[in-house]
């Protein structure tokens, strides 16, 4: 009978997707991967053992990402195509890991290598690497979601390391514990007879010679002694890696209470994007309740209660129905199309000619005429109360005007959602986008620090995220890299997902860009889950303490942001160690294909 297979692969996906939520068992994560990593050394040829891994991969990324065809009967083919798509990540992972282990390198230290390396690419390929914005080849791509780290958001003390090395710190550590406990697992005998590899117990064949007519496709010999081949250094490599990791987590936990940052509301409705997009009447209307819900202002009496004003109230993503429109530096609004002319005075008036109560920052679409043309971006506009006159002072209920305070354009476009990658060569990739030609959004350029000053005179900025902006570990250590912000705001339209587990998965990846950039995120997410995360990861506001009631419901979320002056290593490094993950997995390959390549 042949050695089982397909069985370990398939069991590997579902044990890996019940580690996310909705099931969020996130302790699964540390031997999930176990049943996968036996195709490492069965004695099959590579095509069976390729086929395996690549079924095990499109098993977990089916489950897991099945919330994306909600989002529209188009967006079907997006889940479909992702789900065959994302297994290739595994099929490296694998390739790398058999040179690696034929090498004798632990799989406690070679699975980390190989996966965490493949991680990355999966966040960055093919065009995403910002290396290559040197050649002029650079665009955001890629998926983020699903990291093994990622399983591990409620282990506050461990993910703490993210500020060392990113989330690829966390998946380091747990895919080193997969390769420790796979050792093992792979010596037991009973193992062995159920998966049907030929022999009961391990035998070590001694190292192939360095030249030979070439492998027989089902001999997986296993590796040589040097390196450490016993299961002893596996363990112990991977206990004093998650001791340390825990230790230093409960370090940088021992700190002195967080300094009280601004007051701020935000605002969390309950639409879906079908109600969204064809009721925009009942989107502004839905928002503005929200709207004066936190500031505290009656509009029947036309008063403020008496409540706290908040110093900031923020509104998710493309919830502000009315766009923005502006003339970019060194055009000519004469020279504007008549429409835009007109939509411009109408936003001008919209947003600067009335009250809001307090600084708001709006998620809308903001129009940019450029002297050629006008484009669309998904910005963040960032509006300030003006006073009636200078003896106004902070604190005073009597506001007429708004002024404009900034604005920023989405860096990380959601590919099919706000662009269609490759859309002008290969036209049938409009198939997998739920919208008609023309509603692509022009790419952001700059990192806004936006500037508020609270009712109390102190002084503060913050950076912005939009959407899934928060699953790119790249983006949020920009705003602490120079010029650090004093806390990080999301805004997110989840709306698309209709109560999925999307919304808290979403929330559980925030965290870690809290603990890598070491700032506070405060979430404004139509449909939910709106809240705010301080710095150490913890969750510390939500609209119910359930997150599953948290989603689904209007809300709005009133918190002081906890301000964290702490710095990170991470944010100052970047991604070393997916950098060097991908050096020793080179090497590996080099080596063996040195050693063994056919005479």
């Amino acid at each position: 009978m042949k050695p089982r297979v397909f069985l370990p692969a398939i069991a590997s996906g579902v044990l890996l997707w019940m580690a996310f939520f909705p099931l969020n068992l996130g302790p699964l994560g540390f031997v999930a991967l176990i049943p996968w990593l036996t195709l490492v050394r069965a004695p099959v040829s590579n095509r069976r053992r390729y086929f395996a891994a690549y079924v095990g991969g499109v098993v977990f990324f089916a489950l897991a990402a099945k919330w994306i065809r909600v989002a529209h009967p188009m967006m079907v083919m997006s889940w479909i195509g992702l789900a065959v798509v994302m297994p290739v990540y595994w099929l490296g992972s694998l390739a790398v890991l058999r040179r690696l282990d034929r090498l004798g390198v632990p799989l406690a230290l070679a699975v980390p290598v190989a996966w965490v390396a493949f991680e990355y690419c999966r966040m960055h390929f093919p065009t995403g690497f910002p290396f290559m914005k040197h050649i002029g080849a650079y665009q955001m791509i890629g998926f983020g979601w699903y990291y093994l780290g990622y399983t591990q958001h409620a282990i506050v003390p461990l993910i703490q390391i993210a500020d060392v090395g990113g989330v690829y710190a966390v998946s380091f550590v747990v895919s080193a514990v997969n390769g420790a406990l796979a050792e093992v697992v792979f010596r037991a005998g009973g193992v062995r007879r159920a998966l049907r590899w030929e022999e009961a117990e391990p035998n070590p064949s001694p190292t192939p010679p360095l030249k030979r007519e070439g492998p027989n496709p089902t001999d997986s010999p296993a590796p040589p002694s040097f390196l450490g081949r016993g299961v002893g250094v596996g363990l112990a490599f991977a206990l004093v890696l998650l001791v340390a990791s825990i230790g230093y987590g409960y370090w940088r936990l021992e700190h002195p209470a967080f300094a009280s940052g601004p007051l701020v509301a935000v605002l969390q409705g309950n639409l879906s994007q079908g109600d969204k997009m064809d009721d925009p009447d009942r989107l502004l209307k839905s928002y503005s309740d929200l709207h004066y819900q936190a500031i505290n202002y009656d509009r029947k009496r036309e008063a403020f209660n008496g409540n706290p004003i908040p110093d900031l109230v923020v509104w998710p993503e493309t919830c502000q129905p009315v766009d923005w429109c502006e003339i970019a530096p060194g055009a000519s609004a004469e020279d504007s199309p008549e429409a835009f002319q007109r939509h411009r005075v109408y936003s001008q008036d919209w947003f600067l000619g009335r009250q809001w109560g307090a600084p708001t920052l709006f998620g809308l679409n903001g129009l940019e005429w450029d002297g050629e043309r006008v484009w669309k971006h998904n910005s963040a506009f960032f509006v300030k109360p003006l006073p009636k006159d200078e003896l106004w002072k902070p604190g005073d209920p009597v506001i007429d005007y708004s002024a404009p305070a900034g604005r920023y354009d989405k860096i990380h476009l959601v590919p099919f959602g706000e662009y269609v990658p490759l859309g002008e060569y290969l036209p049938f990739m409009r198939w997998f986008t739920p919208y008609k030609k023309g509603y692509e959004c022009r790419v952001g350029e700059n990192w806004t620090r936006f500037q508020l000053t609270t009712r109390d005179r102190r002084n503060f900025t913050f950076g912005c995220l939009t959407c899934y902006e928060d699953t790119d570990p790249y983006l949020a250590r920009q705003y602490v890299r120079t010029e650090p912000v004093s806390f990080l705001v999301n805004i997110s339209n989840d709306g698309w997902f209709d109560g999925t587990e999307e919304h808290e998965q979403h929330l559980a990846i925030c965290r870690f860009r809290a603990v890598e950039a070491r700032r506070s995120v405060v979430r404004s997410v139509n449909m939910g889950i709106s809240g705010v995360i301080d710095s150490d990861g913890r969750v510390i506001a939500l609209p119910d303490p359930d997150w599953s009631k948290s989603k689904k419901v209007d809300a709005v979320v009133t918190a002081v942001v906890p301000i964290d002056g702490r710095g990170s290593l991470y944010a100052t490094l970047g991604d070393w160690i997916p950098a060097l993950c991908w050096l020793v997995g080179l090497v590996g390959v080099v080596v063996t294909w040195v050693r063994w390549k056919p005479a």
